[in-house]
């Protein structure tokens, strides 16, 4: 198995698909790079795919340690340095975003162009309250009871309705690769204390902000905050799309994406 052991500490689990100028794809809290399928059987027809597991996440392995979205920033830049990619397409989506939003910011030369998916710049308000729910339902139930809960904020209703047995086997597949209890709400914890509305003006490369008009995770006020803050960006909202909108509707995902990184390869 691919593993590169970086500067910060950590063995990180990576996989290399396609070729082509590349793409680093940086998931979200708990999730593994298995969520960015949809996307890669697309991507890998015109660019090469790197995806990889966060620290505490899937197959990498880490020490536990106090998290932050900067840490993981740090892991990011080290993997790209240890793995001779100097620049490449950065996309995150939730945690991700806020993991390429502070990578963006710190090592701008790693960055040709930067894609934020259901993100936010500071968690005040809903999200604030959100994220402090979901740390303390994690301190009280056990993981399946969890993302069970924790499933209504990512998935619309319709997506349920429609497709219960792709909902069913998507939780389990989150549970399977998910860190352990503690690792976990020190994910959501990077989530709460995230910061960098007053750092998104340095950001400088073309930017793609995303995000669903039903993301019960991470409204579209928080995204628009995103959008605004960053001078070289435009904002897309998906009709109907929840926080897991590249899941949901890959199609038009893959369509506006693509197009976005086609003006900038």
């Amino acid at each position: 198995m691919p593993y590169a052991k970086v500067s910060t500490g950590v063995e990180i689990y990576f996989e290399r698909i396609g070729t082509g100028y590349p793409i680093i794809l940086i998931m979200g809290t708990g999730l593994d790079h298995s969520c960015w399928d949809n996307q890669i059987v697309e991507y890998r027809k015109h660019f090469e795919c790197i995806v990889f597991d966060n620290r505490s996440t899937g197959k990498t392995r880490a020490p536990e340690s106090t998290l932050s979205s900067k840490l993981m920033a740090e892991d990011t830049a080290a993997f790209m340095d240890i793995i001779g990619i100097q620049s490449a397409h950065i996309s995150g989506l939730s945690l991700g975003s806020t993991i390429a939003q502070e990578l963006a910011i710190m090592r701008p030369d790693l960055v040709k162009t930067l894609q934020l998916h259901g993100t936010w710049a500071k968690a005040y308000g809903y999200v604030e309250r959100k994220f402090k729910s979901q740390i303390r339902l994690l301190k009280e139930l056990d993981l399946r009871e969890f993302y069970e809960i924790n499933s209504l904020w990512f998935m619309t209703p319709d997506y349920m309705n429609l497709y219960p047995e792709k909902v069913s086997s998507q939780i389990e597949s989150i549970i399977k690769s998910a860190p352990s209890r503690h690792m976990l709400i020190e994910q959501y914890k990077a989530d709460l204390n995230h910061d960098a509305l007053d750092r998104l003006e340095k950001i400088n490369v073309p930017t793609l902000v995303t995000v669903g008009s039903f993301d019960l995770a991470a409204p579209p006020m928080y995204a628009e905050e995103v959008a605004g803050a960053i001078s070289n960006s435009k904002l897309v909202i998906f009709s109907e799309g929840g926080h897991f909108h590249n899941i949901e509707n890959p199609e038009e995902f893959n369509k506006v994406t693509l197009d976005f990184l086609d003006r900038y390869t």
